[in-house]
């Protein structure tokens, strides 16, 4: 990806021109979604952005192989998470996974990482 806006993201509180009623969550349901080996720029600092439901938050959610640059001047590259249960986080820095993990230890060959499993619902 290059220069793009909202690169990975999950919203379920997403509502055009107004027309919803965002005190009503989502009922659906989402589930075993990965985000694999995304690289590339981003013209927005909130690189990960997942907002699931309060009613039925995402879980088994994995990112891995995740590497964003932002190229903008409006603060630092960020993510965002609220209602999702991440499953995996392989290779991700801790700012792109919502910063409620461990860093990564890879190893010098590159072949063999160290895998953080978590929870988080907000």
């Amino acid at each position: 990806m290059v220069n793009v806006s909202n690169p990975i993201i999950i919203d379920q509180e997403y509502c055009p021109w107004n027309l919803c009623n965002k005190q009503i969550p989502s009922k659906v349901k989402i589930s075993n979604v990965s985000f694999k080996n995304i690289k590339g720029t981003s013209t927005t600092p909130l690189a990960v952005n997942f907002i699931c439901s309060r009613s039925v938050p995402c879980d088994n959610v994995e990112i891995s192989g995740i590497d964003r640059t932002y190229t903008g001047h409006k603060g630092l590259i960020n993510s965002q998470c609220s209602n999702v249960k991440l499953a995996t986080i392989v290779n991700v820095t801790k700012v792109l996974a919502c910063g409620n993990h461990p860093p990564i230890i890879t190893s010098k060959n590159h072949t063999k990482s160290h895998t953080s499993t978590i929870s988080r619902s907000n």
